[in-house]
């Protein structure tokens, strides 16, 4: 190899994005369970807690992926920036549609994975949550009322007490647009579905599946732990919880055909990457 051509490989290594990977949703569907997993992989450098980068209120689409990869390369430190795979975990990603073109401007080759879990429980369990921060004083019934008004009045999602943040129980359950809007940034081969059932039910195998999609060895073993878990209010409130489950009828016919197209994507992908036999 020429020294020019030597340089040109040098350089194209130095300009590779920091992270290969985001845990990007959805929030109280076993995100916090699924990277302390991950980070428990010997080839895996995972930042600790939530980065909150593409989301806060003072990033700039004028960073370059150098800027960004600073930020990640001091929340990594020097043993996860080591690490072959490198990744984050922001729930909030998904739902904020803005940030989806911004992950894919940082690094088009990103992949990302989505937990989805029952978005009745899923509501339920992030109005508890919010509950319990001290951010709501409503009953579930009168929150669930006015969160539509409460959202609407934002007049900015990203600021720390934007309602999109903290009172969006029922919209971020509504998986089928966050998912379509992922897809028109990132090819359907870079986005991982795991049902949060899927990988309670089946830890090894569900972690497998992880390992393989992020391309480190899948035969590491990492013991199945429950964390952050809580029924807290998934067993009251059944007159609320029948009207939420009917409200998504609708979606979950949306969501069965996006996952569907998700799936004929990377089936596709898979097929464009096989070479063509001969003649």
């Amino acid at each position: 190899m020429s020294d020019r051509s030597l340089a040109t490989s040098q350089e194209r290594q130095r300009a590779a994005p920091l992270l290969h990977f985001a845990i990007v949703g959805a929030q109280k569907s076993g995100t916090t369970a699924l990277g302390r997993f991950l980070a428990a992989h010997p080839e895996i450098g995972m930042c600790p807690g939530e980065m909150h980068l593409f989301d806060a209120p003072e990033y700039s689409p004028c960073w370059t992926p150098a800027q960004i990869d600073q930020r990640y390369r001091t929340a990594l430190g020097a043993a996860g920036c080591g690490a072959p795979v490198r990744g984050e975990r922001t729930p909030v990603y998904m739902f904020l549609p803005e940030v989806a073109a911004q992950l894919a401007r940082y690094n088009p080759s990103l992949k990302l994975i989505v937990l989805l879990r029952d978005p009745v429980q899923r509501a339920i369990s992030g109005y508890y949550m919010e509950k319990n921060r001290g951010g709501e004083d409503k009953p579930l019934w009168l929150a669930l009322l006015l969160e539509p008004l409460r959202c609407r009045l934002d007049k900015d999602r990203r600021l720390r007490t934007s309602a999109h943040r903290h009172h969006a129980y029922r919209r971020r359950g509504l998986y089928s647009k966050q998912l379509r809007n992922l897809y028109r940034h990132f090819p359907a081969s870079q986005v991982l579905i795991v049902q949060n059932a899927e990988l309670r039910r089946h830890h090894d195998r569900t972690l497998r599946r992880v390992f393989a999609f992020l391309g480190v060895a899948d035969d590491v073993r990492v013991p199945a732990k429950t964390v952050f878990a809580s029924a807290e209010g998934q067993k009251k409130h059944r007159v609320v919880r029948l009207l939420l489950r009917a409200s998504y009828c609708v979606e979950r016919l949306r969501l069965a055909a996006t996952l569907r197209s998700g799936r004929l994507g990377r089936r596709r992908s898979r097929d464009t990457a096989q070479p063509s036999g001969t003649a």
